[in-house]
Parts: C-alpha cells; structure tokens; sequence
C-alpha cells in the first residue's frame, strides 16, 4: 500500500486566515507537499481493508507497471504474473507490423522501455527490418543488442518475441545463430561449438557428393570454394571413393586425403599439390603423375586406383 509521511506541527492559529476554507486549502498543500514522490509498495505493508481488492502500481510517469493483490497466507504483496502480449502480425518482408486487440492507448504505451510484444513473423526477411505497433512510429529490429538482422532471422510461421529497449525492438529469438559470415542454405555448411554452453562457434565446408570433380588430368587442378570468408584453420583435400562397387578394397564414401596418394609403389614421392586461402582449398596433380597409387585398405599394398572410381572432395573449418 502507498504510504504517507507527514512532518509533526501546529497550524497557525485561525486569524492567519481568511476562511476555513483557506485554511482547508492550507492543509492540503501541506500534504501535496509531503507526497511528491510515486507510491512505493512494502512487502510488509498492513493488508487491505477489502482484500478481494487489485492494487494497481504506477512508475514515476504514471504508466501502469504491474497489477499486485494482499496474499494473507505470505503476509505481503505479491505480483500477478502476466504473459508477454500478444499481436497480429502482418507486414511486408523487412516492414513488420503488430496490431493489438485492443489498439495500444497510444505511443507511450505501446514504446514504453521494457515492453514485450509476441507476434507470428508473416514473411521471411532478406535482411535489417523494422516493426510498428498499431501503426504508430516505425522501430528498427535489431539483435544480440543493436545488431541489424540479417536475412533468416525472422522466418514466415515463425512465433516471434521482441522486447522495447527504449529506442529499437530486440528480437530474443533470431533465426540465425554463429559467426556473421555463415549463411544459412548454402549446401554443406554446419556449425560447431568448443563447450556447453556455446561460447564460441565455428563454421566449417564438406564437399558435397553432388559437387565432387573428377580428378584432373596431369597436369591439372581443382578449386573448391569454401565460403568461410578466410583462410581455413584447418583443412584437407583428397580422393573419394565415388564407385558403389568400390576400389582398391575401399568402399563409397571412403576418403583418402592427397598427402597418401604416390607415384608407384616404389616411389613415395607425392604427385599431388595443395593449397588454401580465403576463398579456396585447391588440389593440384603433377605433369609427372601418370598413374596414381594408393594403400589398399585390404592388401596393405599400394595399388594403382582406377581415377574413374574416385573424385576429389575437401573439408575445412574456420
């Protein structure tokens, strides 16, 4: 309950006034004066005469901020929890829009510091996006702080939940997660992380099976584009077992990174070249390399591979 504090004293006596009625108005000041701040609520305030009563309790700017009510079996006031509000969303991709029901009272009210808004993302973003509510002013979405988003970050079906920090909505939940040179939809791409929880990510490139290359002729080489943005941290290239009835005593799939591959089986020199940087990871065959061998998985022994039963896949991570 709001509690006032009055100073102890002795009002004047009644000749300082010309009526009661000023003398009335005198005393009123008096108490205007002692409660200029906004009601504070004490836990271990006395309750309510009616304790069937909500108490409705106000910030500085007279802006509702929660609703409490008497709990006799604690002794003390507690708050009425309540649930983010929820609005129809609508828009165009990158122009978002919440209509409340009922409307929001105004600008105040639907942009106050710390209100939350649930809406269902109507299209997906291509990238920085806007919101406004009950067509009031137009915010700008931002992420992990004043981030712009990017494109993914709302999907279409997407149950989305911004807060108002008190000049831009932050969306908590982004459709994209990790470093900001990942991009979401290019084939083979994944994240990891080093701990739980995730405190740093890495990207990372497969080949995938769809775009293996056929070894080159000698001599000759192959690129592939990692997309990591630099210079991989780690990184192999090499030969895949493309054949379904296998080769060497390898099986599809089986992989064979280019530093074990020789000239014959007598000659340990490497007829394979390789290479990256922030674009590529590359794979470069010797005007030498006529034939190419390789450990059979089975044998032990290195045997020539039939280069029509394998192609060249890479990986790498950031």
């Amino acid at each position: 309950m709001p509690e006032i504090n009055l100073t102890a004293g002795t009002l004047p006596p009644p000749a300082c006034y010309a009526s009661e009625q000023d003398r009335l108005d005198a005393y009123a000041e008096a108490i205007i004066a002692q409660y200029s701040a906004p009601p504070e609520w004490s836990a271990g305030a006395l309750p309510p005469a009616d304790l069937s009563l909500y108490w409705l309790r106000l910030d500085s700017n007279q802006n509702p901020v929660e609703v409490l009510k008497y709990n006799t079996a604690s002794g003390g006031w507690a708050r009425v929890q309540t649930q983010f509000t929820y609005g129809v969303g609508a828009g165009v991709a990158n122009v978002y829009t919440i209509t409340l029901s009922p409307a929001s009272p105004g600008a105040n009210q639907a942009y106050r510091t710390g209100v939350s808004y649930v809406f269902v993302g109507s299209i997906v973003n291509t990238g920085a996006s806007t919101l406004s509510v009950d067509g009031l002013a137009v915010k700008a979405i931002t992420k992990f702080g004043t981030v712009p988003l990017v494109a993914g970050d709302i999907r279409a079906g997407q149950v989305c939940v911004v807060v108002y920090d008190g000049t831009r909505f932050q969306l908590l939940n982004p459709g994209n997660v990790g470093p900001s040179n990942f991009s979401p939809g290019i084939d083979r791409q994944f994240l990891r992380t080093n701990a739980t929880p995730a405190t740093v990510w890495e990207s990372g490139y497969i080949t995938a099976e769809a775009d293996w290359l056929p070894i080159p002729a000698a001599p000759g080489q192959v690129t592939f584009n990692h997309l990591l943005g630099m210079d991989p941290l780690s990184w192999s290239i090499g030969l895949i077992c493309s054949d379904v009835g296998g080769n060497n005593g390898y099986s599809k799939y089986d992989y064979v990174p280019a530093s074990a591959i020789i000239y014959t089986s007598g000659d340990n020199e490497a007829p394979m070249g390789c290479f990256s940087n922030s674009t590529v990871i590359g794979f470069i065959r010797d005007d030498d390399a006529a034939s190419l061998f390789i450990c059979n998985k089975t044998t032990n022994v290195y045997t020539a591979i039939d280069t029509t039963k394998w192609r060249v896949a890479g990986r790498a991570i950031r």
